[in-house]
């Protein structure tokens, strides 16, 4: 294995605290933790430019030949893609142009991406492609379940703490969901098959998985549709959101907050 130190001597150790429970630990601790396990979830809010710079360093401290980056950023059908700009036979522009990236892709995952790329690394592509979400939020599961690949989705919808604060959530911003004309049980479900494709996703896989914190807090979201044990959480707490030792295995926060 190789040393820790040498393994982030790309990038410094972002500021900030870390507990596991009640109990701070430090980064390398931490990351000795993280490389027992096959799934490492990382939760994000996704403007926070303080997670991303963990995100970067916890990548690279895991990454390897058997450990890919999974990324809620892009959807399942641009892997092909993906994978030809990791091995260097499109253009970034070729890719950008076809990846449907998000509009904070370049400042805040392309570093993980071009990471990968410099050294040979897998990344997957986890999310469901957005059409068949918007397709289960106005019509419900059945209305995918003709879709080739959702033929045997496997959904788990027992946790129901996860899905009573989706839906409190969903309540609290009102009409900032995009005006859809949907019932807030099929924006449920659409949140359980965006859960379910990128499990799906990673199955067999070590990874690296960054997705928005409400994926995997409270080892909610995606941990509840996969078959593994072996993972752990990390969450990155946005500026002004409460420490809890409950939210992940690993709970990271500015000095400050």
């Amino acid at each position: 294995m190789v040393p820790f130190m040498l393994m982030c001597a790309i990038t410094a150790v972002p500021g900030g605290v870390i507990y596991s429970g009640a109990e701070m630990v430090t980064a390398a601790e931490m990351i000795e933790a993280l490389q027992g396990v096959d799934i490492v979830f990382i939760g994000e809010k996704h403007d926070d430019s303080f997670a991303h710079e963990w995100e970067l360093f916890i990548w690279e401290a895991l990454a390897s030949d058997n450990r890919a980056l999974a990324l809620e950023m892009f959807e399942t059908d641009v892997q092909p893609l993906l994978n030809e700009y990791l091995a260097g036979e499109v253009s970034e522009n070729v890719f950008l142009e076809g990846a449907r990236p998000w509009g904070n892709y370049q400042t805040d995952y392309a570093p993980m991406v071009e990471f990968a790329r410099e050294n040979g690394f897998s990344v997957i592509a986890a999310n469901v492609p957005r059409m068949y979400a918007a397709m289960v939020a106005r019509g419900g599961f059945s209305a995918v379940l003709a879709e080739p690949g959702f033929e045997d989705i496997s959904v788990d919808s027992s946790n129901i703490l996860y899905k009573e604060v989706f839906l409190a959530t969903m309540e609290a911003i009102g009409d900032q969901m995009h005006g859809m004309p949907v019932a807030p049980e099929n924006l449920y479900r659409a949140q359980l098959l965006k859960d379910a494709v990128m499990a799906r996703s990673i199955s067999g896989e070590k990874v690296v998985f960054v997705c928005g914190s409400f994926h995997s807090d409270f080892h909610s979201g995606i941990p509840d549709q996969i078959s593994s044990d072996s993972y752990l959480t990390v969450t990155v707490l946005g500026e002004g959101e409460e420490f809890s030792p409950d939210l992940a295995d690993f709970v990271i926060f500015r000095q400050d907050q």
